[in-house]
């Protein structure tokens, strides 16, 4: 087993994950612990492999940098929408108390 093999759940992926028309064509069992010991190494290696291949992904810089980017653009119109709303309180509150 991999290092990943205390967070990852190999068992479920594969009893839940892996649909049992994929199990039955390639003629697996159901359950991960009655695969043999080769089979179960080669399904934990190919979901370690996804597993970092869409963590490398995730952290690729070009999508941090994009994500960095909106996340400003986000947070700008946030604080530009509670100066609006802030706006609109402070006059319907002079209107209620009589003064404009």
């Amino acid at each position: 087993m991999s290092e990943n093999s205390t967070t990852i759940n190999y068992q479920q992926i594969y009893e839940t994950e892996i649909t049992d028309f994929i199990r039955s064509s390639l003629e697996l069992p159901d359950r991960f612990y009655e695969l043999s010991h080769q089979h179960r190494m080669l399904i934990e290696e190919l979901i370690d492999v996804g597993y970092r291949r869409a963590v490398e992904d995730a952290l690729n810089p070009e999508v941090l940098a994009d994500t960095a980017a909106l996340a400003a653009e986000m947070g700008t119109q946030l604080y530009n929408f509670a100066n609006m709303m802030q706006a609109y309180l402070h006059e319907q509150n002079n209107e209620d108390n009589g003064t404009v």
